[in-house]
């Protein structure tokens, strides 16, 4: 994958990182506001699973780009 395509590929899926949270939490039936361990998934997405995602992505997309 060239550099300038696994850039566009990285920023898209960040971009869909991050547009999953406002879904989440407007989408009809609310599921941001079904709990899990006491606690919304919205605030397990935002909190957790979205910046461990991010960071991940950025990690690999980063370590390919140094090869």
């Amino acid at each position: 994958m060239s550099g300038p395509r696994g850039r566009r590929i990285g920023i898209a899926a960040l971009l869909v990182l991050l547009a999953i949270a406002p879904l989440l939490a407007l989408a009809p039936a609310a599921p941001g506001a079904v709990r899990i361990a006491g606690v919304s998934v919205l605030w397990w997405y935002v909190g957790f699973a979205a910046p461990l995602a991010a960071t991940v992505l950025a990690t690999l997309l980063l370590a390919h780009d140094a090869e």
